[in-house]
């Protein structure tokens, strides 16, 4: 997807303090190595000396320089296996001093095969996303602040279960830091149903933040903002690609499903493209409604409440938090 000039310096600045930290890693490994281990200096010397030779042969092209450059050549693997043998005997592997790299595909160059490399193509999408989540509330919640015990242990979760709503909403709560701690990048995600203030938004946002944590490119929006913006977007009315974007990112989480205008054929349509083309690809989403079941399938095409049922559904009980001030 195209970025503006802004986003691409941005990730080309975050790739270039990449580089930096990974070189001074090295550094300080190699600082260790010659201070435990004096002669591993000496063999250092001697294998550019090696390197010296072979070059020098070959430029200045010598009657026996096929016979230097032999000789150099076996000293030179000799050298470096006897370095290796030494660090391994005094505990590091052999591979401890080389240079360090995030990405060894493009060694973090940005590039690979005459085109940018797939970790530079993420660093764009994450730089893009926290744009894009700047406004929201991202920061706000984790799951060490879910207060359990704001739930009834002596109310039923609903007339038909036989848990009550504490239990319930533990259940709930468990099911969302494990599709945080065992989030991967590929999976269907979470409906979350329930009245307003029962912890929906809380929860999504404390997984948002452990998986940003993890490395993930999350993008966290309300349905109807993100709707906003597509279709200004489309229209020519906003600059950018919202919609490459959130179909692209590693989890995508709609907040307040079913808050945006009613019979709007168009981000029905749109809402449709997003779910569907994600779900294709088995990238996963998080997706919060206050609308029950019924409602959703009043509100919503049958092919559109298909897909959002085919996710796993999490019911949420209780009394809305925000209303008890101690929490």
């Amino acid at each position: 997807m195209p970025f503006d000039k802004r986003i691409f310096e941005a990730a080309q600045e975050r790739l270039a303090k990449r580089r930096s930290e990974n070189k001074r890693v090295e550094d300080l490994r190699r600082i260790e190595i010659h201070g435990k281990i004096p002669e591993y200096g000496e063999l250092e010397r001697r294998l550019a000396d090696t390197m010296s030779e072979i070059f020098s042969a070959i430029a200045n092209k010598k009657a026996n320089s096929e016979e230097i450059v032999s000789k150099a050549m076996s000293d030179n693997m000799e050298i470096q296996k006897k370095m290796g043998d030494l660090l391994e005997q005094n505990g590091y592997p052999r591979d401890y001093p080389d240079p360090v790299y995030t990405c060894q595909k493009c060694r973090d160059k940005g590039t690979a095969d005459g085109k940018w490399c797939e970790c530079f193509n993420r660093l764009l999408n994450t730089v893009a996303a926290e744009e894009l989540n700047a406004r929201s509330p991202l920061r706000l919640s984790t799951f060490e602040s879910f207060n359990i015990n704001h739930y009834s242990d002596k109310e039923k979760a609903s007339k038909a279960s036989p848990m009550t709503q504490r239990e319930a909403m533990y259940n709930n709560y468990r099911e969302c830091v494990n599709f945080a701690e065992n989030f991967n990048g590929k999976g269907m995600g979470l409906l979350m149903i329930g009245d307003t203030g029962l912890g929906k938004t809380h929860l999504s946002l404390a997984a948002a933040n452990r998986i940003i944590e993890r490395g993930f490119c999350v993008i966290y929006d309300s349905a109807p903002e993100i709707l906003r913006r597509i279709d200004k977007e489309q229209f020519g009315r906003a600059d950018g690609d919202t919609m490459q974007l959130i179909l692209d990112c590693d989890l995508l989480i709609l907040d307040d499903l079913g808050s945006e205008p009613p019979k709007n054929e168009r981000y029905i349509s749109t809402l449709y493209e997003i779910i569907n083309a994600r779900q294709s690809r088995l990238l996963p989403m998080i997706i919060n409604t206050n609308l029950k079941g019924d409602e959703i399938k009043e509100r919503y095409s049958d092919r559109l409440f298909s897909r959002l049922l085919s996710m796993e559904v999490l019911l949420f009980c209780g009394n809305d938090y925000r209303l008890n001030s101690s929490l």
